[in-house]
């Protein structure tokens, strides 16, 4: 972990900043996917020397609501945990399909994310059987974050 710490100035420079006025807080995130289902780690700080924090979030896409109550995580093929996420944000769009956010805080899935960002490739299965495929370049953006992260924490 010491070699994402030395990392994360430069990755914290090259994340998304987003502002939300309502908590006084920027959220910062890697290159991800608009569309489809994915995975990533989005990192959170409050005012210019606040506290930061880091949510791992799981954005769902297909043509019902998946079950998010449990997800397992395998990478390269292995089991690696499984996680119960808060559910964040359900939205239908025009098109009858099901969109979901949710997310869990990095502390409560640490070992699965670090296991993830050392791999080839993850998956996250979901309660019901729905799959989240992340390749090599979804990871290393969640490396990025994570190396940010580290940097923002000292």
């Amino acid at each position: 972990m010491s070699d994402l710490a030395a990392q994360g100035a430069r990755a914290f420079s090259g994340l998304s900043p987003q502002s939300d006025i309502h908590h006084g807080a920027t959220w910062f995130q890697g290159a991800v996917p608009a569309d489809g289902s994915t995975a990533y780690l989005y990192l959170g700080k409050l005012g210019e020397a606040g506290a930061s924090t880091l949510r791992f979030v799981i954005r769902c896409e297909g043509a019902k609501p998946a079950d998010l109550s449990r997800c397992t995580v395998m990478v390269d093929g292995v089991e690696v945990g499984s996680f119960s996420p808060a559910p964040n944000r359900a939205d239908q769009p025009s098109d009858g399909s099901a969109r979901q956010l949710a997310d869990i805080h990095f502390d409560d899935v640490r070992p699965i994310i670090l296991a993830m960002i050392e791999g080839r490739s993850a998956t996250i299965r979901t309660n019901d059987g729905a799959e989240i495929r992340l390749g090599r370049a979804e990871l290393a953006e969640m490396r990025k974050v994570l190396a940010a992260y580290l940097h923002l924490k000292g």
